[in-house]
């Protein structure tokens, strides 16, 4: 065994994780990329890489014993699905980073709607419900709209806005579908606007980097956003916000990693705690977000974190973002266009996700997007300007 080498191991290469495997690598480390799809990106990136079932613990750990290397860290950068399997790896190999018991706090809604109802963090009127029966016997209970939810699901999958009985039946099946405990959530619905809010947390310091303000997609029940951007308001209410995101994250002891919030302001004017979960943003907020808005290399720090290397102080700096997404539409796409143009304006990147040929359906979770523009300003409202002017210049062309 090399001990002069330290090797982190990145559970899940996917998109989104490739930015996290290239930051770890550029701070030093070694990487070793496990994931279930033998196509993922990071593969490209990473010193080592393993086609693994996350299921099948037994045979990952043989595998990585099996290479002999100085394994000081394991980390899920931005995904959900990762972060168990990196728990328990945390575990096995005796590094830093969030314990398994931790890890369910972080993935299980049910379980944070408890800690935060005991520690009085504001939130909504919940329930949770076991099967499809006991869910329908208990909406009786609830005030129209309410939200259905998976308790243990991510990236809006399986999450309703549930207006009236007739969307009862084909709600509840939804949640079900996307349940791996099989349990859901029953929550009373927050009327109002929703932010999320991106945080470090460093020996029990939780550090705000960024608090965005959400637009939905038309025709999704206010389930997929459409636009993260840097919000117009006031001081106090993003004070408001920033303190009971902290006061959720040390409710539930998580004291080191990323984080990644949810929150309603209310228009009553009062804050609604959504979830939290102890990783990155997904689709580009931990990549390119973060770093955009605060200064700070969040993944580079993770990296970092996850194999035990002291960060030093965090210093962020203030600018306005805004990251707008071209949700995806019913039909084949023949034509893309603008966005060479719209990258030759200053403070603005886009890209597409797509390809020609590629099918598509209406937008019903965050992952059904074409596209994105990233604006970067000294204030919000010249982040919109830059936005609006790229999105400008750029069309999809369906038939």
């Amino acid at each position: 065994m090399n001990n002069e080498e330290i090797w982190l191991v990145a559970v899940t290469a996917g998109r989104w994780q490739s930015h996290g495997i290239k930051e770890a690598k550029a701070a030093g480390l070694k990487v070793i990329a496990i994931d279930e799809d033998p196509d993922a990106e990071g593969f490209h990136y990473a010193d080592l890489s393993f086609n693994l079932d996350f299921n099948d613990f037994h045979n990952v750990v043989r595998t990585l014993r099996g290479l002999d290397k100085n394994i000081r860290g394991a980390v899920s950068f931005c995904s959900e699905a990762g972060m168990f399997l990196a728990a328990l790896l945390c575990e096995e190999f005796n590094c830093p980073g969030i314990c398994v018991e931790m890890c369910k706090k972080l993935t299980n809604k049910a379980m944070q709607r408890k800690i935060w109802s005991e520690s009085g963090i504001p939130g909504p009127i919940w329930k949770v419900c076991l099967d499809q029966k006991e869910t329908i016997d208990n909406i009786s209970s609830f005030e129209f709209p309410l939200i259905i939810k998976p308790t243990d699901s991510s990236g809006s999958r399986g999450v309703t806005k549930i207006e009236n009985y007739n969307d009862v039946k084909e709600a509840v099946e939804n949640a079900f579908k996307f349940s791996k405990s099989g349990q859901v959530l029953l929550e009373s619905y927050m009327d109002g606007t929703e932010f999320t809010i991106e945080v470090f947390a460093d020996r029990g310091r939780i550090h705000v980097l960024a608090v965005t303000e959400k637009k939905k997609v038309e025709g999704t029940r206010g389930t997929v956003a459409s636009e993260l951007a840097t919000p117009q308001r006031s001081r106090n209410v993003i004070e408001q916000i920033s303190n009971t995101v902290i006061s959720a994250f040390t409710a539930l002891h998580y004291t080191d990693g990323p984080g990644h919030a949810e929150i309603i302001l209310q228009n009553n004017g009062n804050i609604g705690l959504v979830e939290v979960a102890g990783r990155g943003g997904g689709f580009m907020v931990f990549d390119r977000f973060v770093p955009a808005a605060s200064g700070i290399n969040i993944a580079r720090l993770t990296a970092l974190q996850a194999v035990g290397i002291p960060i030093g102080e965090i210093e962020r700096t203030e600018k306005s973002v805004v990251l707008r997404f071209f949700p995806s539409r019913p039909g084949t796409l023949l034509s893309i266009n603008g966005f060479a143009d719209a990258n030759q304006i200053e403070g603005v990147e886009a890209s597409p996700f797509v390809k020609i040929g590629d099918h598509f359906h209406h937008a019903v979770a965050d992952g059904d997007r074409l596209g994105y523009i990233l604006s970067i300003a000294s204030n919000p409202t010249q982040a919109q300007e830059l936005a609006d002017l790229a999105e400008s210049l750029i069309k999809f062309e369906f038939c």
